[in-house]
């Protein structure tokens, strides 16, 4: 073997090296250079390598737990205090209803009960709606007023006072009074105005079948009230009582 063979050339080896050339090699070259760069490990392997999240993400991803775990917190303790305000309503409820009065209703008037009832309403209408001396009948209101009468003397239809108003509002009128609502006799407390004491006396009339007497009777018997029977209201016609005195309690 000629010695010539042995001695060789590194430059004419590196240079006519066909790997020499080749980006592989300088990148593999480069990254062992810089091992730690992210950027040398993906160009020299030929793959991507996996980002890592930023300090960024990570710090929005916590402020987003932490706001839903604190509404999460607000909504519990908003639950709570409802809760809390029920369970002290229900408490005040069975409170009231504790110390509310219990009202039974009046059981319903018998047949013969019915038929004096009738007599005590004829014997009140004959005090309360009688003419007088110039033949009108009027209710307390328009008796102390020199107003227009609605009808002529002796000539209101029947069922009617001269003044328009009718006997069941007369008898109202006068009711109230003995109740401590409003006035029937001049000189007292302020009267009862039609344009109250009428509409009134309806409500009464379609919401709880409100008929003259009602007041005087007995809530849980359905009894008279003491001296409110017929045979009282009959004893003042007979004696005379006039409409315009005082019949005074009994």
């Amino acid at each position: 073997m000629s010695t010539n063979n042995l001695n060789y050339d590194p430059t004419t080896i590196r240079d006519s090296s066909p790997e020499s050339n080749s980006s592989g090699s300088s990148n593999i070259g480069h990254a062992l250079l810089d091992p730690y760069s992210h950027h040398s490990l993906r160009q020299a392997s030929g793959y991507p390598m996996p980002s890592q999240p930023s300090h960024a993400a990570f710090s929005c991803d916590d402020q987003v737990k932490a706001e839903l775990a604190s509404l999460r917190q607000k909504l519990r303790d908003a639950e709570a205090e409802t809760a809390s305000y029920r369970a002290a309503l229900e408490e005040l409820r069975a409170n009231n209803m504790a110390h509310k009065p219990v009202f039974h209703p009046t059981p319903p008037p018998s047949t013969a009960f019915q038929e004096e009832w009738k007599v005590r309403t004829e014997a009140r209408t004959k005090m309360f709606c009688s003419l007088n001396r110039a033949g009108n009948a009027l209710c307390a209101w328009h008796d102390s007023r020199r107003e227009r009468r609605s009808f002529p003397p002796r000539n209101a239809p029947p069922g009617y006072l001269n003044c328009g108003c009718t006997h069941e509002e007369a008898l109202f009128e006068e009711s109230l009074a003995r109740h401590n609502v409003g006035s029937y006799y001049p000189g007292e407390s302020v009267r009862m105005d039609p344009a109250l004491r009428n509409p009134l006396l309806k409500l009464l009339q379609q919401r709880y079948g409100y008929q003259d007497g009602d007041f005087e009777r007995n809530a849980v018997t359905g009894e008279w009230l003491k001296g409110e029977g017929a045979a009282y209201w009959e004893a003042q016609v007979q004696a005379g009582t006039s409409s315009r005195r005082r019949v005074e309690a009994h």
